[in-house]
C-alpha cells in the first residue's frame, strides 16, 4: 500500500510539473510573442498611433493592416485557449499510458472495488435491475467525483468510465459480476487511449512566431 501511495505521489508530481511547464511558462511564452507582435504592428503604423483613442486606434489598426492585425489578435485569444485545453489532454494521456504501463490493474482495480462497492450499498436496484444504463453510468460517474480518492486517479477513472458501453451486460444473469466487468472495461478503455505527444505545444508557438516574421517584414 505504501509502495502504491509512493508512486501515486510521484506520477502525479510529474503531471503536476507538466501543468506547470505548459500551462505556466508556455502560457507566457506565447504571451510575450503576440505583444512583441502586437507591438511590432503599432510601431510600424507610425507615430500618429499615440494621438487617438482606444477604440479609434483599433480601428485604425484594422483599416492599416487588416490581415496582419486581425490574425493578430485572434491568435492572442485562441492560442491560450488552445494550450489550455490540449494541453490538459496531453497530461492526461501521458499519466494515464504511464500508469497503466507501470501498474494499472494493481493500483486502480481495489480503488474501483472500494468505490462500486459503496455504491452497491447505497443503490442496490440499480445493479439489480438494469433498467436505465445510461442512468447507472452516469450514477456510477457522480460515486467516483464523491469519492475521497486521489484527484488524479478520479479524473483517470471517470474518464475511462465514459469510455465504456453496458448495453451488452445482463444484469439478470447471476453469473455476472459486476465489478470485474466496470474494472475490465475500465482498464481496457484506458489501454486504448494513444500515446501522447506534445507536437500541438511547438505548432502552436511556432504559428505565433511564423505570424511574428510575417508582420516583421510586412509581408501581411
Amino acid at each position: 500500500m505504501n509502495d502504491n501511495l509512493k508512486y501515486t505521489a510521484k506520477l502525479f508530481s510529474s503531471a503536476t510539473f507538466s501543468f506547470f511547464k505548459i500551462n505556466i511558462i508556455g502560457q507566457f511564452l506565447y504571451a510575450l510573442i503576440g505583444v512583441f507582435t502586437l507591438c511590432t504592428i503599432v510601431y510600424q503604423s507610425g507615430t500618429g498611433m499615440g494621438h487617438v483613442t482606444g477604440g479609434a486606434a483599433i480601428m485604425l489598426l484594422f483599416a492599416l493592416r487588416p490581415i496582419g492585425f486581425g490574425l493578430t489578435v485572434i491568435s492572442i485569444f485562441a492560442g491560450p485557449f488552445l494550450l489550455f485545453t490540449l494541453g490538459n489532454k496531453y497530461i492526461m494521456s501521458k499519466i494515464i499510458n504511464k500508469l497503466i504501463l507501470d501498474k494499472g490493474e494493481v493500483l486502480l482495480f481495489p480503488i474501483i472495488d472500494k468505490v462500486i462497492d459503496k455504491f452497491k450499498s447505497k443503490q442496490p436496484e440499480l445493479l439489480k435491475t438494469g433498467a436505465d444504463k445510461a442512468m447507472l453510468q452516469l450514477k456510477l460517474i457522480q460515486a467516483f467525483k464523491d469519492s475521497d480518492e486521489n484527484k488524479w486517479v478520479k479524473k483517470i477513472l471517470i474518464y475511462g468510465l465514459k469510455k465504456i458501453s453496458l448495453d451488452e451486460v445482463d444484469f439478470k444473469d447471476e453469473n455476472v459480476s459486476f465489478s470485474d466487468i466496470i474494472k475490465n472495461k475500465i482498464i481496457t478503455g484506458l489501454k486504448n487511449v494513444s500515446q501522447p505527444s506534445r507536437n500541438f505545444f511547438w505548432i502552436i508557438l511556432g504559428v505565433q512566431i511564423i505570424l511574428l516574421i510575417l508582420i516583421l517584414t510586412q509581408v501581411i
